[in-house]
């Protein structure tokens, strides 16, 4: 399965969300990030989702990080998250 579908289920499946929005952005990081030129290691990440209501973004984001930690281990390098409750 392609990261970027991986990701989308993970993150899916744990967090039910009313949105959810990947961007596979690993093209932009490919000067400094060899493999970044083949996709798959730089991701945008938009959700809302009630899982979120009235946790601090530093909670949300470790949630988040700890759904994706085997993503982690197998080529992914870094996520841009944009977490928002139904109340944001």
């Amino acid at each position: 399965m392609e990261i970027k579908e991986n990701i989308i289920k993970k993150l899916s499946e744990a967090l039910s969300p009313l949105f959810i929005e990947v961007e596979d952005q690993s093209h932009m990081h490919a000067n400094h990030n060899e493999k970044a030129r083949a996709g798959g290691t730089h991701f945008k990440i938009a959700i809302k989702s009630s899982e979120f209501n009235n946790i601090k973004p530093i909670e949300r984001h470790r949630i988040a990080m700890n759904i994706l930690k085997d993503e982690f281990n197998n080529g992914l390098h870094a996520v841009s998250f944009d977490l928002k409750g139904l109340n944001d």
